[in-house]
């Protein structure tokens, strides 16, 4: 593919992307404010307690094998099929040793209702496994137009069988309906799109290769969530359900604008690092504009939620979720760097070195266990356990993307900081605002919102901030064509 088709093609792809991502969130962020002012913490707090489970068998289920599938060149049908047929079985056996267990978990958590609740939230892991290889050939043909189709028409349709759940007073169920429907929903729409079906005859030596790959992204991405969900098996089992209510439902609202940036930005990212692995330098200029990219998109939101967090909480999900406010904000400061992370790691999948993902992922569980050995008196204290960890780990990847493909750790700094000084100084001046200004929540807060839209641009206007001007120019010589 030459550089102006590739070009082209990413952008587009990106388009798609953002609207499939972001729209994905904008959904369950509607969702989620419906359900938490009608649902209770205890209900919430059931939910997080089987995360856990579900995240560590989705990763076994899944294997390592898209990212090996999509960097893997001329996959063949045969191919496809092996993969196919290994993840469904696997799921199925997965599901049959959860759903036996089932009993035993509700017991260790001592929440009698997850035993019925888990044998219906676990059926999402088998369902979503006949996904996972139509996903994987539509993102290798960059086809993102598809797969927004399905993501959002999933999400769409689950959305409308929770809110009518939760209306109805069905509690927990709803939020179980929403994550068994969304995944089926999605899996009818994307084999539509996609037009493929296994074939009879599969290449199942193809999983000994797929293994040898993915063997170190398995057990670091285990790891990964392990590290991150062990705080709810932690809190569930130490704390109530509530509070274990009151921390998932913090947990959730600070990822729904990170994993917007993540998947929009990396999740295009990925492919696209893969085809210019055989060109070193016009890798190396990607992944500078992505950083930059990450930058100027991702410090501005995750800063104002910062900033704009009580009025939030007061005029969307009511006061009565006041309590989450400190983890919320802890949880945002720690966020700013996980999209480089992510970034990071995928940088290292594609130069081949998932080894260094499973040393980054074996450093983040050690210092998990240690930060939780030495501050677990109170969930703010394992918070900032988490915040710590995450910045030493970002330090840690830093120096491991200089060894890959040569960019200095100086460099990816000098790239964030144009973008994170003025994200800083608009959350400063909406909390200015917040304190100086006396008007009821609600007008405070769609105040804040436009203050702190207008103060950024202002302020990337006054830096020459890079990314912005490139926009504006893109945006200016498009009006002119018209």
């Amino acid at each position: 593919m030459d550089s102006e088709n590739l070009k082209k093609k990413t952008a587009v792809s990106l388009i798609w992307n953002i609207f499939n991502k972001a729209g994905y969130q904008v959904i369950a962020f509607l969702v989620a404010i419906i359900t938490t002012r009608i649902l209770t913490p205890e209900d919430f707090g059931y939910i997080a307690a089987l995360a856990i489970f579900s995240i560590v068998s989705g990763v076994l289920i899944e294997s390592g094998f898209s990212i090996a599938l999509v960097r893997r060149e001329n996959n063949t049908r045969a191919d496809y099929s092996a993969a196919f047929y290994f993840n469904v079985l696997l799921s199925i056996i997965l599901y049959l040793i959860l759903f036996f267990c089932a009993p035993l978990i509700a017991d260790f958590f001592n929440m009698p209702p997850l035993v019925n609740l888990a044998r219906v939230i676990f059926l999402a892991l088998v369902i979503n496994s006949f996904v996972i290889v139509p996903n994987v050939i539509l993102t290798k043909q960059l086809k993102f137009k598809q797969i927004a189709i399905a993501d959002l028409g999933g999400m769409i349709l689950s959305s409308v069988i929770t809110i009518v759940l939760a209306i109805k007073g069905f509690g927990y169920w709803a939020i179980a309906a929403q994550q068994v429907s969304q995944v089926f929903f999605k899996m009818i729409i994307i084999w539509c799109c996609s037009k493929w079906w296994p074939s009879w005859k599969s290449n199942f030596a193809l999983i000994k290769e797929l293994f040898a790959f993915s063997f170190a992204i398995i057990i670091s991405s285990l790891l990964n969530y392990l590290s991150k969900y062990v705080y709810n098996f932690v809190i569930g089992r130490t704390y109530s359900t509530a509070d274990l209510g009151y921390y998932g439902q913090a947990n959730k609202y600070y990822q729904i604008p990170v994993n917007v940036i993540i998947n929009s930005v990396v999740g295009v990212a990925y492919p696209v690092f893969s085809s210019l692995n055989n060109d070193k330098e016009r890798q190396v200029a990607y992944i500078n504009k992505i950083i930059a990219f990450l930058s100027f998109f991702s410090f501005p939101v995750l800063l104002g939620f910062f900033a704009v967090a009580p009025n939030f909480i007061t005029v969307v999900i009511t006061d009565k979720w006041m309590p989450i406010l400190p983890y919320l904000r802890l949880f945002l400061i720690s966020s700013l760097i996980q999209p480089f992370i992510i970034l990071n790691i995928n940088i290292f999948n594609v130069k081949g070195k998932s080894r260094y993902y499973l040393y980054v992922e074996i450093l983040m569980v050690a210092l998990t266990a240690i930060f939780l050995l030495l501050m677990h008196d109170t969930i703010m204290q394992m918070i900032i356990g988490f915040l710590l960890t995450n910045l030493i780990v970002w330090v840690v990847t830093l120096f491991l993307v200089k060894h890959c493909v040569g960019i200095s750790c100086l460099t990816q700094i000098v790239k964030m900081l144009p973008s994170l000084l003025i994200s800083i100084i608009m959350a400063g001046g909406v909390m200015l605002f917040d304190y100086l200004v006396p008007i009821t929540p609600i007008y405070k807060l769609c105040c804040e919102l436009i203050i702190g839209v207008v103060l950024y641009i202002l302020l990337a206007l006054i830096s020459k901030n890079q990314i912005f001007i490139e926009i504006f120019n893109q945006i200016l010589n498009k009006i002119k064509n018209k």
